[in-house]
């Protein structure tokens, strides 16, 4: 590998470390239980996506690749492969296979992110999505992965539904909380007291804070 590829690697790995150092930091009290268990939770999530990018899958090995990711994170609910045109090029659950082919350019809501992805690209983890009649509200992690001359290569993701990142978190049992992504409520439930708890996440293409009463 040459010396692009290899600085254009190193910059993921200090993206992800910088997740995981962010989570670790946040709440600004080491004895949270629910700040802890978000580091927990997001820290292994990109773990586990990172270890499927590392193998750099194809249309024909990412289903393989990605089965340990799959079957060991609690309300997973899909998996894709994604090409460098935002076309997703497979999908991990065969129910979903009438999703290859579809270009990801098409959700306004993808824009900022493909932007940065194109720029820079980093592991990034969307807001909580608000669903609708066919599709449950998910949050989706993605991971880059590059060329031998640092160039990008393909990106692989996952989607987890809200409701298990809410409940493996303990955010679920809280009598109010709020997230809030790059300044927009993303999630939402009761009402916060004038002195609600406070967990924070700076990650490479969004910050989440999460505003809770226990």
């Amino acid at each position: 590998m040459n010396g692009a590829g290899r600085k254009a690697i190193a910059a993921i790995a200090v993206a992800l470390a910088g997740v995981v150092a962010a989570t670790d930091a946040r709440g600004n009290d080491e004895q949270d239980p629910i700040a802890k268990a978000v580091a927990v939770y997001f820290d292994q999530s990109f773990k586990d996506l990172k270890a499927v990018a590392d193998t750099h899958p194809t249309a024909t090995t990412f289903r393989q690749e990605m089965k340990a990711a799959a079957e060991k994170t609690k309300g997973f609910f899909g998996g894709t492969l994604i090409d460098t045109n935002f076309v997703i090029a497979e999908v991990y659950f065969k129910r979903d296979a009438l999703a290859r082919g579809y270009d990801l350019k098409r959700v306004k809501e993808l824009d900022a992110f493909w932007k940065k992805m194109r720029e820079k690209p980093e592991p990034q983890l969307s807001e909580p999505g608000h669903g609708n009649l066919i599709q449950p509200r998910l949050v989706a992690m993605r991971y880059p992965f590059l060329t031998a001359d640092g160039k990008l290569q393909g990106i692989v993701s996952m989607m987890v539904r809200t409701e298990s990142f809410l409940k493996e978190t303990k955010l679920d049992g809280c009598s109010a909380f709020r997230i809030v992504v790059d300044n927009r409520t993303a999630e939402e439930k009761g009402t916060l007291s004038a002195s609600p708890r406070e967990v924070k996440l700076s990650l490479p293409s969004t910050e989440w804070v999460i505003k809770y009463d226990e």
